[in-house]
């Protein structure tokens, strides 16, 4: 898969987030914690309805809804990040098994093994709508990858921005002298 950094932050909670500019799949690999967080389904990882998580003692698969692709996807990425055989095969097996119920009515969506996910929490989820609002106010001082986080938690919470769309850099013409 051709992967894409959309960020590396090295703040409260080092992390590389990378994702497939093809597909709607996320990879985030958190540094202190020895921890990467897989999100299948949607732009933004927070909004993905199939969830893994892989640690140096743990991998656990979560969806509140899934395909059969994202079976496929998830053994891929686990074989990808050495997760021993015996147990990817373990983290899948409830989806496997879900899919095996169901077979009979051979449905393009499975019932996944949670009602829903916990809410995002972390910067930016947990400012204020106005100090939210205040940082997208000062966007020469922030990267660009904080801008788009910022504008995201914006559109999640319906809140309106005058100007939404991220700056680019400014572009000033000069005439040559003569």
């Amino acid at each position: 898969m051709p992967w894409k950094i959309v960020n590396l932050d090295y703040e409260s909670r080092p992390h590389l987030h990378l994702k497939d500019p093809h597909a709607p799949i996320h990879l985030r690999s958190f540094f202190a914690d020895q921890r990467v967080e897989i999100g299948i389904g949607a732009d933004d990882p927070e909004d993905c309805h199939v969830r893994a998580t892989v640690t140096p003692d743990d991998v656990v698969v979560q969806a509140t809804a899934f395909e059969p692709v994202h079976v496929q996807i998830l053994s891929s990425i686990l074989a990808s990040l050495d997760v021993e055989p015996d147990e990817r095969e373990a983290a899948l097996a409830w989806m496997r098994d879900e899919m095996r119920a169901h077979r009979v009515d051979a449905p393009s969506v499975f019932r996944g093994n949670v009602a829903s996910f916990p809410r995002a929490t972390g910067w930016p989820h947990d400012l204020t709508d106005s100090a939210l609002l205040e940082s997208l106010g000062d966007r020469e001082r922030i990267p660009s990858t904080r801008v788009k986080a910022l504008l995201a938690e914006v559109r999640r919470r319906g809140l309106r921005v005058a100007d939404a769309a991220p700056r680019g850099p400014e572009i000033t013409r000069r005439r040559p002298r003569p």
